[in-house]
Parts: C-alpha cells; structure tokens; sequence
C-alpha cells in the first residue's frame, strides 16, 4: 500500500535477499512463521515476536535464509523522510541518516497488538490509506519510544567529499543505468580504485549497491505506478532480458515484479 506514509507491504520470507539499501527508514516486523535475523551493516540482528529490525536510510542490509528453515512472514514499512520527519518532531533534531538509535526495536504488547491492527487494515475488504497512516503513525511512534534491546551500533559514514556527493547525485538522476562509473570518475577526476576506496569511505556502501538502490526504486516505480509493460520497465532500467530484470526485483524485495505489481492493484481495487 503507498501513501503520505511512504510504502507498507506484507511479505514471505523464503529465500535470501542481497545486501541492498532504501533512500527510506525502513522497520521489518515479523507476524508469522519462523524467527529469523537480518544483517544490518555486518551485525545480526534477530527477527522475532519480540523484536524488530530497524534500518536507517541509505544503511545497507541484507537476509541470510537458511536451507530447511521455515518461511517468515513480516510487516515492512518503508518510511517518507518528511512524513517522518513531522511524525517525529518532538523528539529532537531529524536526520534519516541516524534516525534509529538501535538496529533491533523491542516491540511491546501494545506495539505487536497496533501491528495486528495494521496487518487487518492490509488485508481488508476495503484498506483505507487514511487508517493505515493513522495506524502506522502509532506503530513507529510505539517502537522508537520502546527501550531498545542494543544500543550498541556501528558509526555512520557521512558524505563528505564534494566527489563522492557529486557521483551519488549523478547517480540518482541516471535512474539506476548501468555502466556509469566511466563518466563518473572522468567526470569528477578521480582514478577508479580511488573512486570505489573513498565512495564506501563515504557512504558505507560500494558504488554497485548504492547504483542497486537507484535501481531498485525506479524498478518499484514503473512496477507500481506505470501502465507500461514489465519487458518496457525491464529495458528502460538497461536490463537485457525480462528475466534478468525479475530476479533481481525478488532478489531485493522477496517477490516478483509481477506479483508485486499485482498485490498493489489489488489493494487499489479494494
């Protein structure tokens, strides 16, 4: 479901997922099946009843599914910095960067029972984007306001080099194409191997993922929004075959582009 809020999606956990980063606040909540853990950064970070994943922006993190294991079911919302960012307000300076103060959120009887809620809301006859803000609204608040379970976390990475904040704006208007990092450093006068040391100094993550996650939602867009065909969304974003383009959309969201794309239209139509 999309809205004011940002995104919020049921899912099944049944295979890894690459290590990939979101320009959002993103919150992993587990409603069914097995317990599982993300890797947030290179920490474990467990997925259970009890506790939530909580990843910052632009943090790269990622899904270990062990053979035999049970599939996961969980509640993740992907978070409008703005939206959070007034959500937010009271509780001091905002910056999507360093927003959680611990990767795992406790997630208290309260909490789990306003999740339960937003899990009824998504599978509704009639799922109403209004409720499911005032809903989500009370999630996160009920979370970051919880103690934490680890308060122990690595420093974040800032951008500090005005080449490194030029390739990565050059690289959010490209919409993810491929082949870029030629005209980058051409463009900003810097050997490659330099360029790829001192871009994960900056960012924490190399230019190929950071060049993922541009991908990654322009692919959400034009899966979501766009009449246009998966074939036409796959060759736009410089993917050579339809194939190619839905195994690394399941790669990073556990789902099809196809599917995806339905689950949104059929929420639409609700």
């Amino acid at each position: 479901m999309l809205g004011a809020f940002g995104r919020v999606a049921q899912v099944e956990l049944e295979h890894c997922l690459v290590r990939h980063a979101h320009p959002y606040c993103h919150m992993l909540f587990k409603v069914g099946g097995a317990d599982s853990s993300f890797i947030v950064d290179d920490r474990h970070v467990p997925l259970t009843d009890e506790c939530a994943v909580l990843v910052d922006a632009w943090r790269p993190h990622e899904f270990v599914f062990q053979p035999g294991q049970p599939p996961t079911q969980i509640v993740a919302l992907y978070i409008d910095s703005d939206w959070l960012a007034t959500l937010s307000a009271d509780l001091g300076e905002f910056n999507p960067l360093d927003f959680f103060k611990a990767s795992a959120g406790h997630v208290s009887r309260d909490t789990y029972r306003i999740l339960m809620d937003v899990l009824d809301c998504l599978n509704g006859a009639s799922p109403s984007s209004v409720d499911m803000e005032f809903l989500l609204s009370r999630l996160v608040l009920s979370t970051i306001l919880s103690e934490a379970g680890d308060r122990q976390r690595q420093a974040r990475p800032q951008f500090v080099d005005w080449r490194i904040r030029r390739a990565v704006k050059y690289m959010q208007q490209s919409d993810g194409e491929f082949d870029l990092i030629g005209d980058i450093v051409a463009d900003i006068g810097m050997s490659r191997a330099n360029f790829f040391r001192q871009f994960k100094a900056c960012t924490g993550m190399s230019p190929g993922l950071f060049q993922n996650v541009v991908r990654l939602e322009q692919a959400i867009r034009l899966t979501v929004v766009s009449e246009e065909s998966l074939s036409t969304a796959a060759s736009r974003l410089g993917f050579s075959d339809i194939a190619h383009f839905s195994r690394f959309f399941r790669n990073h969201t556990a789902v099809s582009p196809r599917i995806y794309r339905q689950g949104t239209h059929n929420l639409s139509s609700r």
